[in-house]
Formats: structure tokens, C-alpha cells, sequence
């Protein structure tokens, strides 16, 4: 019974990455087309969300693989 419960969570966090995904990715994208001054915190952030878009990508299909076995 308890394994059914992790992997019901574990499914439902994957299934949370993937619309992490696509706003991590909008974010990071975003950046790339904007022009003028933007505070550095904001260039950082976007930075950090370009790199990290791929490992959520994967994570997400993982947990989400591990949520259905």
C-alpha cells in the first residue's frame, strides 16, 4: 500500500515539472529577443533558468516514468 502512495506522488511531482518546463524555458527564451537595461538580477535569473531547463525536462520524465511502474 505504501508503494502505491510514493508513486502516486512521485507522478504527480512529474507531472508538476513539466509546466516548470515551459515557463523556465518562456523565461529563458524571453531574455534572448528583450532589449534595453535590465536589472542584473533579472539577466542572473533568466541565466539560471536557460541552463536548468533540460535537467527539469529530463527530472519531469523520469519521476513521471517512476510515477507509472
Amino acid at each position: 500500500m505504501k508503494n502505491k502512495k510514493i508513486s502516486k506522488y512521485l507522478l504527480v511531482i512529474g507531472c508538476c515539472m513539466f509546466p516548470l518546463f515551459l515557463l523556465m524555458f518562456i523565461v529563458g527564451i524571453s531574455m534572448f529577443t528583450a532589449r534595453g537595461k535590465f536589472p542584473d538580477y533579472l539577466v542572473r535569473l533568466t541565466e539560471i533558468c536557460f541552463v536548468f531547463n533540460i535537467p527539469v525536462l529530463i527530472l519531469g520524465i523520469f519521476l513521471v516514468t517512476m510515477g507509472l511502474i
